[in-house]
């Protein structure tokens, strides 16, 4: 989406609260949440994660109001929360993350703060002479932090899954979009030749109109440098392709077990790193 000049990027002050979600610590930092992270409500979640990342408000409303009921504190007659809230150890943050360090032993509460060595190795998953990562690419990385980290349970499997597919579903730029996005008459008119798979390439794809919603999505990379490097909304990034739903969500979160387990069966379940 095109960032307007209302929400400009001001990363977080001392201070400020911020959480394990990169997705809500970026919204803090454009001002979409307030700044400081802090007394927020199951209103104004509900509102900036369906206005930004494009959740249906079932699914926004449901992820907002189980982030305030089981992490947040009552002011007054209202649960609010503090993004560091959501830190609490086992409560909805879990071990295996794909950027956060797992847990220490004996602490309540988990880093908050972007791991750059796992960033690297996430974005290295699909190899140098590619800029997107695929589905089949964020599974194979999740396996791999998992293979590092302490076993999840059932419930804890199944949130990291969802979450894997929220980037997927939120960044990724279909597959079609990025091939024609080559040969765009904008790219022609600026005398450049675009290279299928550039983060060039997954910029104007976001233009290119397409009616297939079933279509199969990859992730440029840069995004998610900016977005979890910086927790920065992509400064290109034109917003979801599609609406995200709580239906969908759990129809991929089946599909991404699906994936991990072929991975795992053939062999192929850890990245290089």
């Amino acid at each position: 989406m095109t960032i307007d000049d209302n929400h400009p990027y001001a990363p977080a002050s001392p201070g400020d609260s911020r959480s394990p979600c990169p997705a809500l610590n970026a919204l803090a930092n454009h001002g979409y949440l307030p700044h400081d992270g802090r007394n927020l409500t199951v209103s104004q979640l509900i509102a900036a994660v369906h206005h930004v990342y494009g959740l249906s408000f079932p699914l926004a409303t449901l992820l907002s109001l189980g982030g305030v009921a089981k992490c947040g504190h009552w002011a007054g007659l209202h649960m609010v929360l503090d993004l560091h809230e959501l830190a609490r150890h086992n409560v909805i943050e879990h071990d295996g993350s794909l950027v956060h360090a797992d847990t220490a032993p004996g602490e309540r509460f988990a880093p908050t703060a972007v791991d750059p060595v796992l960033l690297r190795h996430l974005l290295a998953t699909s190899g140098g002479d590619s800029d997107v990562l695929t589905r089949r690419d964020l599974c194979r990385a999740q396996l791999t932090r998992h293979a590092a980290s302490r076993p999840l349970n059932a419930t804890q499997a199944f949130v990291s899954k969802g979450e894997l597919d929220l980037i997927h579903e939120v960044f990724g730029v279909r597959v079609s979009a990025l091939d024609a996005a080559t040969s765009t008459p904008a790219s022609e008119a600026a005398g450049t030749e675009v290279q299928a798979g550039s983060p060039a390439a997954a910029v104007a794809a976001a233009a290119v109109p397409t009616t297939t919603d079933s279509e199969e999505l990859v992730v440029p990379k840069a995004y998610l440098e900016e977005w979890l490097g910086h927790e920065r909304l992509p400064r290109e990034w034109a917003g979801p392709v599609r609406e995200v739903g709580l239906l969908g969500l759990v129809a991929h979160v089946r599909e991404i077990a699906r994936v991990e387990s072929d991975l795992v069966l053939s062999g192929k379940a850890t990245a290089a790193v």
